[in-house]
Order: C-alpha cells, then sequence, then structure tokens
C-alpha cells in the first residue's frame, strides 16, 4: 500500500472542496429561481393588501363601527370576514367605500334650509326672524 503524498493529499482534498462548493452554490442560486414572481402578481399582491387595508381603516372608524352595532353587526366579525375576502370582492368593496360620499352636500343643505325658513319668515308662517 502506498503512503499518499501531501501533495496527492492537497490536490484531492482542494477537488473535494471544489466539487462540493459546485454544489452548495448551485443549491443557493436554484433556489429563489423557483420562487420568482412577475412585476404583475407582485403589483397584484401590493394592491390587495392596500385595498385590504383601507376597508380595515374603514372598519376602525368609530362611526362605522356604531353603526355595524346599531344594526346588530359585531365589528370583530366584520373584520374577519374582510380578511378572508378574494380579491375580486375586496376590489368591488373598496370602490364602493371609495365611491360613498364623505360629508358632501352638508353646506348646500344648510343653506338650503336657511332660504326655506326666511322664506317663511317673509311670508308670515313663522316668527324665526324678527328683523325681517
Amino acid at each position: 500500500m502506498k503512503a499518499t503524498t501531501g501533495k496527492a493529499y492537497s490536490v484531492w482534498m482542494t477537488l473535494l472542496v471544489f466539487v462540493f462548493g459546485m454544489f452548495a452554490q448551485t443549491a443557493v442560486l436554484a433556489a429563489p429561481a423557483s420562487d420568482m414572481i412577475s412585476t404583475q402578481q407582485l403589483l397584484h399582491e401590493v394592491q390587495v393588501e392596500q385595498q385590504r387595508s383601507s376597508v380595515s381603516a374603514f372598519l376602525d372608524r368609530s362611526e362605522v363601527q356604531s353603526q355595524l352595532i346599531a344594526r346588530g353587526v359585531d365589528v370583530a366579525d366584520a373584520q374577519a370576514r374582510v380578511a378572508s375576502l378574494g380579491a375580486a370582492e375586496l376590489g368591488a368593496l373598496a370602490a364602493q367605500i371609495d365611491e360613498l360620499p364623505a360629508g358632501e352636500g352638508l353646506l348646500e343643505a344648510v343653506l338650503f334650509l336657511l332660504v326655506i325658513f326666511m322664506l317663511l319668515d317673509i311670508a308670515g308662517v313663522t316668527d324665526i326672524f324678527p328683523g325681517l
């Protein structure tokens, strides 16, 4: 039996380290390739998360919670249902929330009532404004 020389031993060790290094590098580089997603998929996921957070923020408002409670809906149940919505349902709900009027027409309603009261006062039906 021949004794292994130092040079042959270092060649085998270098080769062994090189082969294991190549396998390790291949495994590390191949793993992200199987999990890559397209830009469209990422954009869709981000959009769904934004819609989910906007609907959740809407449900966190005190006025909305009081209306839910007045109608007999548990707020936690409503939030759980929002969390379980699919992308299409969530998009439709977020679009409906975005289209809701937020205090629109308040100034017009007050001015309309003021004009009606003034006309009734001028006609003598009411006495709201004594100076008219």
